[in-house]
């Protein structure tokens, strides 16, 4: 009866083992079950070869631009300027075309609009007509000061799956960004004898135009309704500088591009 005692002491250890090992293999089964389920259902909606954005929205203002400049007024002295040019958000219009090359790996192309119109402050001190080192202050505001920025961007872009129907698109690249900025070349004011006091009447402007080359880092988060339509939330920040020519053959550098942020529509193929 001894040596059999050993024996069945071990039985219910081996029970307990083999019951162990079933149920590792039914999580396991489990799991690989749900995951094969959840997976199809993480990338649905979100696996269109081709996407096609249209957003709506703003971009941030940037440091502000200033400007000091001279005009002649007589053969003697000249008038100094100082100009502030509005600084504030603009309207931003959005739309680009993204293209799956690899799994999640992809290459696109946006193009985005961004205007605003504001009013300039002028400070001035002209000369006086008839005293020599002695200036007359003059300050006034000019309207219709705009500013615009196109931009054309190109995208390395990399997709991770948030959930279903839901991802993230990781961007960046190099943008072309074309500013046009109205800039304020003269003062015009108006006087009467004996000339002590001169008041603003108004600004002579001119629309320059200048081009630069910068670079775009974004992402832009996806969730398709259907498998073709959803909508999206866009976030990118573009950097470039670029010199503005005036009348008098200075340059004014302007920081271009800044953090734009909008939403619309998105539209697989």
């Amino acid at each position: 009866m001894a040596p059999s005692t050993p024996r069945l002491a071990c039985t219910p250890l081996l029970a307990r083992g083999r019951l162990g090992a079933a149920r590792v293999r039914v999580l396991a089964i489990g799991a690989a079950a749900v995951l094969a389920t959840t997976t199809p259902a993480a990338a649905q909606g979100t696996s269109s070869r081709v996407v096609v954005t249209v957003n709506g929205g703003i971009q941030t203002a940037g440091p502000g631009l200033s400007d000091h400049f001279e005009f002649a007024t007589d053969p003697i002295e000249t008038a100094k300027v100082d100009v502030r040019y509005p600084a504030k958000p603009s309207l931003l219009i959005d739309g680009g075309v993204g293209f799956r090359i690899w799994k999640s790996l992809g290459a696109g192309v946006a193009v985005s609009h961004a205007s605003v119109d504001g009013t300039a402050e002028v400070d001035a001190q002209v000369p006086h007509p008839l005293q020599i080192g002695q200036p007359r202050e003059v300050n006034g505001e000019q309207d219709g000061i705009t500013r615009a920025e196109t931009g054309v961007h190109v995208q390395f872009q990399v997709s991770v799956p948030m959930a279903s129907r839901v991802a993230l698109v990781l961007s960046a690249g190099p943008s072309r960004l074309n500013v046009e900025q109205e800039i304020v070349t003269k003062v015009l004011y108006d006087e009467e004898y004996p000339f002590d006091v001169a008041t603003f009447r108004s600004a002579t402007t001119r629309r320059s135009k200048a081009s630069v080359t910068g670079f775009n880092a974004g992402a832009d988060l996806r969730w398709m309704l259907s498998r073709n339509v959803g909508l999206g939330g866009m976030l990118r920040y573009i950097r470039g500088s670029v010199d503005l020519e005036t009348d008098d053959d200075r340059q004014i550098s302007v920081r271009a591009g800044g953090l734009q942020v909008g939403g619309g529509l998105r539209i697989g193929f």
